[in-house]
């Protein structure tokens, strides 16, 4: 009996989506412990995690590439787009193992704007948006049941290339790439430009399409939820310096639920027009991007150690210099944090498209769609 290529491909997805999870969470969680300067042996959690991750990869992008060879109709669905970027950015994944081990092995330790490590994380980046992509078109092809399977399982999806992507921004905003041999930092005014500017953008862009696209209140605060969640796993709690501002950390899930409340506020106060679709988008994509520099703790900070004046030695610096220079950094970060997740709100909108939008509740964004037909 051959097998339905729609639920290999559904499989397919969800494979890798457990791998975007571990492999970011692990990625993340590994450059903690290097700042905590822990021994670092390959057999560390954090690797574990990292390398379980890639390896679901290579696995989920092997039956990927095997089911587009042989069944042409697959090729022809929407979706296929999603496998072979799976294919390439696995592919890039396993080019950089090996090249980041020749790169040490040449000039020893390194930062972490190397260029095996930007190989690397180019690769992981493209998977994680290969999966969401995947599990977002697969979805018109589905019955119900598999439709609400697959929502669920966008929560982390969006999550791990949300996080993938603020990592990515890290790379050339943190002051953490001066190696024994080669110093890749940039400048310090540069590094915090590109943080101010890129990281509430993807932040807005993020939450709005989850909520787009999974299409009920909720959904997008769950993914901030496991965002949060995330980072707190990989980036705070592994540091008991860190753990005393986890409370207040985890506060940020109240104004991501304003935020979810607003872009769906028909389902809370049904026929209200106390507020226009296109403005629930702007106020939630403003609330989302101000909130760029909390989100970020506890690497942002590092960014704006030089800056500020401050150094930073140790993790146990960053809190800290966190809560001392707080009220000075929101008052330069917030406005344009604003303006930037209104940019990353008008991006979501009018430039990424939901393959089923139409079939999603009828909320304010599902209003947007129909305003701009």
């Amino acid at each position: 009996m051959r097998s339905n290529p729609i639920s290999v491909s559904m499989a397919i997805l969800i494979i890798a989506t457990v791998g975007a999870f571990i492999q970011t969470e692990g990625a993340s969680w590994d450059v903690t412990s290097h700042l905590l300067r822990r021994p670092e042996t390959f057999f560390t959690p954090s690797h574990t995690l990292l390398y379980a991750g890639i390896g679901l990869f290579v696995i989920a992008a092997a039956i990927s590439a095997n089911l587009l060879l042989k069944n042409k109709e697959v090729r022809t669905k929407s979706f296929s787009t999603a496998l072979k970027l799976l294919v390439i950015g696995s592919t890039v994944s396993i080019v950089a193992g090996p090249s980041d081990f020749l790169w040490h092995q040449l000039f020893g330790i390194d930062g972490l704007l190397s260029p095996t490590h930007l190989t690397l994380i180019t690769g992981m980046l493209i998977n994680s948006i290969a999966v969401v992509l995947g599990l977002a078109r697969i979805l018109v092809h589905l019955r119900t049941e598999n439709q609400r399977l697959i929502k669920a399982i966008m929560v982390p999806a969006f999550a791990a290339m949300w996080l993938t992507m603020i990592w990515y921004v890290y790379m050339f905003a943190l002051p953490l790439s001066d190696g024994a041999h080669f110093n890749f930092n940039l400048n310090p005014i540069y590094e915090s430009i590109i943080a101010i500017v890129a990281l509430p953008t993807i932040s807005s862009m993020v939450f709005i399409t989850a909520s787009r696209t999974i299409g009920r209140f909720g959904a997008a605060s769950a993914v901030t939820a496991l965002l949060l969640g995330m980072n707190s796993f990989a980036n705070i709690i592994p540091s008991n310096q860190l753990m005393p501002f986890l409370p207040w950390y985890l506060m940020l899930i109240i104004p991501a639920i304003v935020s979810d409340l607003i872009l769906n506020k028909s389902i809370i106060i049904r026929g209200s027009n106390i507020l226009k679709a296109e403005r629930s988008v702007i106020i939630s994509g403003a609330i989302i991007g101000s909130m760029f520099y909390v989100i970020g703790y506890p690497m942002l900070p590092i960014t704006f150690a030089e800056p500020l004046s401050y150094t930073f030695h140790s993790m146990s610096d960053i809190l800290t210099n966190f809560l001392r220079t707080l009220p000075l950094v929101l008052l330069f970060t917030t406005v344009p944090g604003v303006a930037m997740g209104i940019s990353g709100a008008i991006i979501s909108t009018k430039v990424i498209k939901v393959p089923h939008a139409e079939n999603v509740p009828r909320n304010a964004l599902s209003k947007v769609k129909n305003n701009e037909q």
